[in-house]
């Protein structure tokens, strides 16, 4: 298992993970050592929560070591995303778990940027209303939404079935990430067109500072 990760993390030294991405490091002795152990933790306790990997050879461990190993060699432009949802066949579940990943993120978005514009407009006594920052915060959501899903890679996907019970609805959990060059390039566009839509006055020239920070990750 070793020689794989280091195989692993050599190999993504050599290539990027998408669009301008900066050129993945290789992990130490010890990150490897680390994932191997966390991931071996964290398998035990998916696969007694009744998870097991759907339409895979792997197993899940080895598919969490991929994960986590891809993720780490450049964490500042590999973002994880999951998503989990229900579903009574594998391919409208898996569908409806990555849709949910997808909004997700674009919640924590609209979440951040809104935070932020309403923090300024309060401590600068800006004329920008309240009612204008949510509807520019709806709609960089929505479009947020839409363009980020196209960015989405697909790692691995888990399943199960709560009652055990042939025809019951089983519970998907995607593992997703993106490049957050291309994520942030995405931002950016949606939160052109959301300006459209509202009046943010003074407080337009804050946003493009605001949407080059990544989204806060998931809790």
């Amino acid at each position: 298992m070793k020689k794989i990760i280091a195989i692993f993390a050599t190999f993504m030294m050599l290539i990027s993970g998408g669009m301008g991405t900066i050129e993945a490091q290789q992990l130490t002795k010890s990150q490897e050592k680390a994932i191997q152990k966390d991931a071996k933790k964290r398998a035990k306790e998916l696969k007694k929560a009744g998870w097991e990997p759907l339409a895979s050879s792997q197993t899940m461990e080895y598919a969490l070591i991929k994960y986590r190993t891809y993720i780490e060699t450049d964490e500042e432009n590999r973002i994880p995303i999951t998503g989990i949802a229900l579903g009574q066949n594998n391919k409208i579940g898996r569908d409806n778990a990555t849709h949910a990943g997808i909004a997700n993120y674009a919640a924590r978005a609209k979440a951040q940027i809104v935070g932020k514009l309403k923090s300024v407009a309060s401590s600068d006594a800006n004329k920008t209303s309240q009612e204008e920052i949510d509807r520019f915060g709806e709609a960089y959501e929505s479009a947020v939404n839409t363009s980020i899903g196209s960015l989405a890679k697909e790692h691995f996907t888990l399943v199960r079935i709560p009652k055990k019970k042939e025809g019951d609805t089983k519970e998907y959990n995607v593992f997703m990430s993106i490049d957050e060059t291309a994520a942030r390039k995405a931002r950016e566009e949606a939160a052109r067109e959301a300006q459209q839509q509202a009046s943010l006055g003074s407080l337009s020239e804050m946003v493009e500072e605001f949407i080059g920070e990544p989204v806060a990750g998931e809790e």
